[in-house]
Formats: C-alpha cells, structure tokens, sequence
C-alpha cells in the first residue's frame, strides 16, 4: 500500500441532473460557470503579483489560530493558506502529498510510515520529525480540546525514525489514515522544545503563505513565503481575507471593486452579480450539506416519532426551489452525499408527507407540539428564509415552528450545538469515516445531534479497517440507513457551493470538492491577471 492516493473525482453534477441545472440558468439569463474536479491537473501560472483580497462569509471575534479550535471558513481558510499539512486534497481532487513525500501502509494498513520533505518553517527552520509529533499529538489525549480528536484516537504511537521519517502506529487498520491528516485541524507548526507548539508563533508555521496579521472576526492578511517548498503555488505577492458576515455587504464590496472574491453571494439576487461585465459566478458541488440538527439528548427530540414527525413535515424541493433560488438539489437525511464512494444511493427518498408527520405525532403523543428552531445568516444567506418555509410547511402537519433569528457573529459558539433545534452548513469531508466520526460517533466533540449508538460506533470501527470493498460499502450503507431511520439530523437539501469573483481572478480548470472555492486553497492556487 505504497504512496497510494485513492482518486476523489467527483461527478456530482451528473448525479444530480446537472443539463436540467444549466437549462434553469439559461432561462434566468445568467452566466454562471459549473467548475469540477475533472480533467488534467491544473496548469499553474507563473507569480502573477498583486494583491488578492476576499469575503469571505464566515469568521468570528472567538477565533484563534489553535487548529484544533477552527471551526468556520475564516480559519479553515488560513489554515490552508498559512499552515502545512502531511497531506493534501488537489485541485484534480487526488490525494497528494504535502510536507510528506511519501508514505506507506503495511501491516494490513495498522503501520503509516511518512517521510519528510526537505522543507523549512517561515523563519528558515527546517522541518524535522519531532515538529510532526508535537502537531499530531495536540489533537491527542484525554486533556485536549481539539474538535480533531476522533480523527487520531486510533493512534497509539507516533515515532521518530531519524529526522525526516515518522512511523504512526494505530490500534485497528485505516486505509484512508493519509486522507484523514489532510483535515484543516491537523496543522504542521514547530516544536518549541518541549513536545509543544506554539501556533501563535507565525514564523513556526509552514504553509505557502506566511501570516502578517490576524484580528479575529474582522481579517487576516498574508505575504507570500518565499521559502516554501513548492514554487508551482502561491501566484499572488500578498493577500487578505475580510470577514464580511452579511451577504449583502459583501455582494456590494465586489461590485465596488472592494475584494476580489465574494464567498457565497446571496442566491437570491445573484443575478445582479452574474449579469455585471467584469463578474463571473462560478458554483461547485461536492460533500457540502444544509442541515437542521436536533439534540437527541433533549427532549422532545429524545423521542424518534417526533424527529420523523420533523423529517415528513419538511418539503425538500420548495426548500431548494426558494431558499437556494435552485443551486442545489434535495437530499435524504443522510450526511453522505452523491460525491462520495459509498453514498447510499438505493436509500428511498423522503418526501414531503403532512399526515404521515401528524401520525408520527399521535404516536409520540405531541399533538399541537411547538418548538423554536435557531438559524442564521452565518450558517448560509437564506438559512433564516428556509428556515420560515419549513415553519409553514410544517404548519400543514399541526407543528409550531418559531424561527428564532440569531446574530451571525457568535452562532457557531453560543448557539450551534448549544440550542436543541438549530440550522447548520457542513462543508463535508474527504471520506465517509472522516464524516461520521466527527460528527456521529458517541463521542465526537462536534456529534451536534448527540447521536449515540453503540451498534453505529462499531460498523465505524469496522469499516475503517475493512479491505473488503464490498463489506466496507455494506457497512458504509447500513450506518447511513441508521442516520436516515432514527438519527437527529435532517438534510433537506445539498447547495451547490456558489461564489463570484472579479474576472480578472484566474484559476486552472480544476477545482477541489473538498471545500468552496478550489478547497479553500484559492489564495495559493489562483492568480490575478495583469
């Protein structure tokens, strides 16, 4: 299992009817560009210069630049911009190494063996084995607060093996353990001497750009490292990214010449933008999800009547017709989408069903039941006007919904797994161990339904280790049946990820699925023209 990258290409597009998409465009006489993860790697330009500014939709006053603390797209954004990885997820959407060179699996994929580039910290240190370990082992063990734990807890021991070599040894076999150190926790900085980092050190980091500033919830600006190791990335002299939290605001920031790239305009309007000269709209598609979490640990959600109840009470394609203006397509409660390896795809779609949601009801004994349900601008532009549909749906169904309309700054802290019915945005991850264990398993800090399932917890277990791609996919099937049956989540829809940019931006004609915008890589990857 030698340096094996497993290809991520996604074909999302032509799953989900993508000619009955670009008709609907056409009809609204609009240019918006479907870019994929297909086709040959991206040819890469030479340093344009410049300097790239970007809104970005999310971003909060209790960021911090800890890795194991990113929650939201500011600080996933930086940390593929100003931090290195192990491993990284291309714009081909191929599995490539990073500050690795190389690596391999053997002992039925239990030993992970990384050697090391020949690479150097922002401040000219070189990477050796000791700052990997320091990395890894932040997110590991009983006292860390790190959201990335699930990811390592199968690892029992990370050795050194000389300077540029270090040997993972885990607990069960885990074909996708390289995908899993591409996660945007799992930061490369420097050992201060003592097994630990200091990630507000900028020059112990080691990404393509290094960091000159950071105000937290307001912007982030980068100047690029001259040093890193790959001179194919990094186009742009300097760059900044502006936290722009209403849509709005940013969608006048780029038509004022302000940034150069607006992160998820407003579906609504993004005409205004799509027929401006000088703007182009570009969406994606890949593991991206809309959500409404309930907290099974509180009732009424503690009763599975009244989470079905919920699910029936929900018309998926008025949802993505109105509140996503049709860039997206309806989903099934179940977190896997099409994009990936062992989507469920046989699984019936729930459809919109009043009277079965009012027979649910009198079965829970929650007639006339009334809930709030949080959302907000921070998870996407119309969360709050979805959120009002589903109200309204769910009316027909004898359900009270009082859409509580929460501030955007804040939300992913203080209301986002603290409140029991809620929206949520997941941009996914790049396998469907990834997925399920940081937000399913028993106890993964962010399982932001409280879903708890021992039978759950061991087919995860399982179908990591397993080689057997038929029993792999089986066991991937039954725990989205699980998810779908009786979980707390319910995923009406999948948006395609949509973002416009001045047309003097350029990028290849790849783009990674991994996150929005090229994988939130786009500050290292795209380029301004002169």
């Amino acid at each position: 299992m030698k340096n094996s990258p497993k290809s991520k290409e996604q074909k999302l597009f032509a799953q989900f009817g993508r000619r009955k998409f670009m008709q609907g465009v056409s009809a609204a006489g609009l240019t918006i560009t479907a870019v994929g993860s297909l086709g040959a790697k991206n040819a890469f330009a030479k340093k344009s210069g410049g300097h790239l500014k970007a809104g970005l939709a999310h971003g909060s006053t209790t960021d911090t630049l800890d890795p194991g603390l990113y929650e939201n797209g500011c600080t996933i954004t930086h940390s593929y911009t100003g931090q290195g990885k192990l491993t990284n997820i291309g714009s081909d959407g191929n599995l490539e190494g990073d500050l690795a060179s190389g690596w391999e699996g053997t002992n039925s994929a239990k030993t992970w063996t990384f050697e090391l580039r020949n690479a150097e910290f922002h401040n000219g240190r070189k990477i050796t084995a000791a700052d990997v370990i320091a990395s890894l082992n932040h997110h590991r063990g009983e006292t860390t607060t790190s959201a990335a734990k699930p990811l390592l807890e199968s690892v029992k021991s990370i050795k050194a093996d000389g300077e540029k070599v270090i040997v993972v040894e885990l607990d069960t076999g885990n074909a996708d353990f390289p995908f899993a150190l591409t996660d945007y926790h799992l930061s490369i900085g420097m050992d201060a001497g003592n097994g630990k980092v200091d990630w507000n050190d900028s020059g112990a980091q080691s990404g393509p750009y290094k960091l000159i500033e950071f105000k937290p919830g307001v912007s982030v600006t980068y100047e690029r490292a001259d040093n890193h190791w790959n001179a194919d990335i990094g186009h742009v002299d300097s760059a900044e990214l502006l936290v722009i939290l209403d849509p709005l605001a940013r969608q006048s920031a780029l038509l004022s010449g302000q940034i150069d790239i607006c992160e998820r305009p407003d579906t609504r309007i993004v005409d205004k933008l799509a027929n401006t000269p000088g703007i182009d709209v570009e969406q994606s598609a890949g593991y991206r999800f809309h959500s409404y979490n309930m907290l099974m640990n509180t009732p009424p959600f503690d009763n599975n009547d009244v989470r079905m109840a919920l699910k029936y009470s929900i018309d998926r394609a008025e949802l993505v017709d109105k509140a996503l203006s049709g860039f997206g397509v309806v989903h099934n409660d179940n977190p896997i989408t099409p994009a990936y390896r062992y989507y469920a795809a046989d699984i019936p779609q729930r459809e919109y069903d009043p009277e079965k949601a009012k027979f649910h009801l009198k079965k829970a004994g929650m007639e006339g039941l009334t809930l709030d349900l949080s959302a907000s601008s921070a998870a996407y532009p119309s969360a709050v006007d979805a959120a009002q549909l589903y109200r309204e749906q769910a009316a027909k169904a004898g359900i009270e919904i009082n859409v509580v309309r929460e501030p955007s700054d804040g939300y992913w802290n203080d209301v986002w797994m603290k409140k029991a019915f809620t929206a949520c945005d997941w941009g996914g991850r790049p396998t469907e161990d990834q997925m399920l264990s940081t937000a399913f398993k028993s106890d993964a800090p962010w399982n932001d339904t409280a879903y708890k399932s021992e039978r759950f917890d061991t087919l995860l277990l399982n179908a990591r280790s397993e080689l057997n791609e038929s029993l792999r996919k089986e066991m991937y099937i039954e725990m989205q049946m699980m998810l779908h049956e009786e979980g707390g989540v319910i995923v009406p829809m999948l948006p395609s990820s949509l973002w416009a940019k001045r047309s003097k931006v350029k990028h290849g004609p790849n783009m990674s699925s991994a996150w929005q915008i090229d994988g939130l890589q786009f500050v290292s990857r795209w380029w301004l023209e002169a």
